[in-house]
């Protein structure tokens, strides 16, 4: 672990901790640190009674490796001629996407990002290939937060949005961006389509598509992301809080289904099947990339297995679904009362999640170190672990 005790933590998360070299201004951006933990937190309970060793660094290596491609122009001109365009059966989303705004700039500048390097052991932020040892440290651009304002409406809560931006020309923009190439076993998107049997079309599908596949397009939903659970929005609401100009909301929506196809074609290097992810998006002198891009943000497959966090999800929901289903009454009861979900879990409801067997734990460990290496092949952690070994333990505790 890399030491940044020195600089001040302002905030302390359930797998990463933020810490301020220099804050940001109303007209400039600041310099943080996203310090990245063996924590891992799960149906947004937060902070998990166990830690994963080396799962720290094999985040902050990751998302170095995917911030750093995508900021590459050459590797979206060499997307723009891959393979992964034919995945895509809806053409007239594949064309829109080619000829978009989004994509010429991107093949011209590359993504633009909040990330400045990843911290080596003397302290210097540096670009990946200048690492000589693991670190679970990266440095970014900061920018400001400002969180809605609750409003007790009757007997449901309500937000308000409208002093969030003002004044403010670097600030995050309040939406978690997810994208979906398919609907694999634990997909929350299937009993959206159970209970809405017209919402596929929302989401520019012709016909409702049925669980366990691949969709024949990717699509894209947007959440609350200052709210205490995440809200599911439709794109008016999401143009309205997002505090983005009209051409800015779109650029967002392009650059979600274009970092989609990007990571999806990265992922196919290694041979692993990309499914579902989210993004996060910060407004500096333009929009950027933020946040992070590692295996907890994204749901991933090899052979038909589950790889990143989902495979722990699946753990819970089989092995402790007292704790699962306490975590979906709490966020009912966190709709009308401004409280954790944690303290309602623990203390109300008295259900708080158990630890993992030992043996499951150790194979997590393992998938994380391996998955990082599949992927960036940087060298950094020795010899890794077998993902085939991971998978095989997987499937001993009924996980797909």
């Amino acid at each position: 672990m890399v030491d940044v005790s020195r600089f001040k933590t302002i905030y302390t998360g359930s797998v990463k901790n933020l810490r301020a070299k220099i804050r940001p201004t109303k007209s400039n951006p600041g310099v943080y640190l996203f310090e990245f933990t063996d924590d891992f937190s799960i149906f947004d309970y937060g902070k998990m009674p166990d830690s994963i060793p080396g799962k720290g660094a094999a985040m902050a290596i990751c998302s170095a490796y995917f911030f750093e491609r995508a900021a590459s122009a050459e590797a979206w001109r060499e997307l723009a001629k891959s393979t992964a365009w034919s995945k895509i059966k809806d053409k007239e989303l594949r064309e829109s996407l080619l000829n978009s705004k989004a994509i010429q700039l991107l093949q011209k500048k590359g993504m633009p990002t909040h990330y400045r390097g990843i911290v080596n052991q003397d302290g210097k932020t540096v670009s990946l290939d200048r690492l000589k040892e693991p670190s679970n440290v990266i440095e970014v651009n900061s920018v400001n937060i400002l969180h809605p304002d609750p409003m007790l409406f009757g007997a449901r809560r309500i937000w308000n949005y409208n002093h969030v931006h003002t004044g403010l020309t670097n600030y995050l923009v309040p939406l978690e961006c997810v994208f979906r190439f398919g609907m694999p076993a634990g997909s929350s998107l299937l009993s959206r389509l159970e209970k809405n049997p017209h919402y596929h079309l929302d989401l520019g599908l012709k016909q409702k598509p049925e669980g366990g596949g691949m969709l024949p397009r990717p699509v894209v939903e947007l959440f609350s992301k200052l709210e205490p659970a995440d809200r599911l929005l439709g794109n008016e609401l999401a143009l309205n809080i997002s505090g983005l100009v009209n051409e800015d909301f779109l650029l967002v929506y392009h650059y979600t289904l274009l970092l989609a196809i990007f990571l999806q074609h990265e992922f196919a290097k290694a041979r692993v099947t990309l499914w579902d992810g989210k993004f996060e998006f910060v407004h500096l002198d333009q929009i950027a990339l933020g946040d992070t891009i590692t295996h907890d943000e994204l749901r991933l497959t090899m052979k038909g297995i589950q790889l990143s966090k989902e495979p722990v999800r699946q753990y819970y929901r089989k092995y402790a679904p007292e704790f699962v289903a306490a975590m979906d009454k709490a966020k009912k009861i966190a709709e009308k009362i401004d409280r954790p979900l944690a303290r309602i879990v623990n203390e109300d409801l008295k259900t708080p999640p158990p630890r993992m067997d030992t043996t499951f734990h150790a194979a997590v460990s393992e998938m994380y170190i391996g998955l990082t290496e599949a992927l960036c092949k940087t060298g950094l952690f020795g010899a890794a672990p077998s993902l085939g070994k991971v998978m095989k333990a997987y499937q001993k505790y009924g996980i797909a």
